[in-house]
């Protein structure tokens, strides 16, 4: 009886319960998030040096401070959760947790592919996106105007240069020339020779015109000529019938003395080169055409020439050969081409700018010159695929035109292609793409110690 009389005292309690209208509680349902926070390991860090972290509470080794809980950030669907952080200049350190290079940097964040992309692509957040100074260009159809920009400079024309060679032995008089670097005229005396051997060939001369055999004549007048007697130095021998002890050298061109041989009085020997003269009516511009645009030049294409002495000009020229040798320190080609000299007013040595016409216009798909990223084997650059995704593309350059270069294979029109900050970019592309080839996946394998063990720690 006992017994009936507890359990009839247990309903009447809960009837009355029921009655005061008190429902049951219901338990609350958790997120995905808070769920996922509940079996985390709690994480202690220290708040002067965030690499310090441990599973349970202490002190910092470096420091002493106490260690603080880190409290799990709840995950969003809009941000995607970064798998590590890497330093922004060297892709082989990594940290798992947000930090700063030695420069005050902060470290990249590398998120996980998303299905179906191309192998090397990686997603940066639209903040590290700005932080970078990333920006693009869009890859569009244009015209391939295959001019070549380069520098050269003011030189003689060697193919106009003129020698002027003593023939007879004797000694140097009346030198009108003093240094090197003077100009002078077509026919202007230059200096003279006294020479005794002279003085005898013409005497010879003159005694075969008075015995009048032909041949001795013919044989004598000959032997003037070899010395360097002029034809009209002869003519004048001839009818006056004086020796000239001195034999006189004119000038064979207008011109600029650039090696002056001979001196007042010296002994001057048959052969010997007094004097060297290069004409100025006419100058070369050597030109170094880098090797990737060597292939738009020809010879007798148009060019325009302008030097800083002449400001506001532009000077026709023409090319005149390519030289068949690279240089191999500057992998550039020389070539040359003749500038008219009007007024003598331009000088060799001087610096020009120089733009050289190609074959002609052409339809080409083009993109920034800045945005080719040129390695050693091949050229590639960082395609925008949106939503801050990138990912990096061999392609093959063509003809460049002014700031823009010709793409002919590896893009489309209307892709978007980065131009500042690709560099950065490309170096963790390639280190994407690079365990793709290897199987392994972004986060494991070559970046296992990313939970804070030693192998975490390997930025530091």
């Amino acid at each position: 009886m006992n017994r009936l009389a507890v359990v009839a005292a247990v309903v009447a309690m809960l009837a009355v319960l029921s009655a005061c209208g008190k429902a049951p509680e219901v338990p609350v349902q958790e997120t995905a998030a808070g769920q996922a926070a509940q079996h985390l390991e709690p994480t202690y860090q220290c708040p002067m040096h965030p690499d310090v972290k441990s599973d349970k509470p202490g002190t910092c080794p470096i420091c002493g401070m106490e260690l603080v809980l880190v409290e799990p950030a709840a995950a969003t669907e809009t941000e995607p959760r970064p798998l590590y952080y890497r330093h922004p200049h060297n892709p082989a350190i990594t940290s798992p947790v947000p930090r700063k290079d030695e420069m005050g940097m902060d470290f990249v964040p590398v998120f996980e592919e998303a299905g179906g992309e191309e192998r090397g692509a990686i997603r940066l957040s639209a903040a590290m996106v700005n932080n970078l100074g990333v920006r693009t260009a869009e890859a569009a159809v244009g015209n391939v105007d295959p001019t070549v920009q380069t520098v050269g400079t003011l030189a003689y024309d060697e193919r106009g240069r003129v020698e002027v060679r003593v023939r007879a032995e004797g000694y140097v008089e009346r030198l009108s020339v003093r240094a090197e670097g003077e100009r002078v005229r077509r026919g202007q005396p230059l200096f003279a020779v006294f020479s005794p051997r002279l003085a005898g060939a013409q005497r010879e001369y003159l005694n075969a015109l008075a015995l009048g055999d032909a041949a001795l004549i013919e044989a004598a007048e000959g032997r003037l000529a070899a010395l360097g007697l002029q034809p009209a130095a002869i003519a004048r021998l001839r009818g006056s019938g004086e020796v000239q002890e001195r034999v006189a050298y004119h000038s064979p061109q207008d011109g600029v003395v650039t090696m002056l041989g001979v001196r007042e009085g010296a002994l001057a020997e048959p052969g010997m080169s007094a004097m060297t003269i290069a004409p100025i009516e006419r100058l070369w511009v050597v030109a170094e055409v880098p090797e990737t645009a060597s292939a738009a030049v020809r010879a007798g294409a148009r060019a325009r020439v302008s030097v800083a002495a002449l400001p506001g000009e532009s000077l026709e020229a023409t090319v005149l050969d390519v030289l068949p040798e690279l240089n191999q320190a500057t992998r550039t080609l020389q070539v040359r081409l003749a500038l008219d000299n009007p007024g003598q007013r331009l000088a060799a040595g001087m610096l020009a700018d120089v733009t050289i016409d190609g074959a002609g216009a052409r339809s080409a798909l083009l993109i920034p010159l800045e945005a080719l990223i040129r390695t050693g084997r091949a050229a590639r650059v960082i395609v925008a695929l949106g939503e801050g995704r990138f990912v990096a593309r061999d392609v093959h350059p063509g003809a460049e035109s002014g700031d823009s270069i010709e793409i002919l294979h590896g893009l489309e029109a209307g892709e978007r292609v980065v131009v500042s900050g690709q560099f950065m970019l490309d170096s963790e592309s390639q280190v994407r793409s690079s365990l793709g080839r290897y199987g392994e996946q972004p986060g494991a394998g070559a970046h296992a110690g990313h939970d804070g063990g030693p192998a975490g720690e390997q930025g530091t």
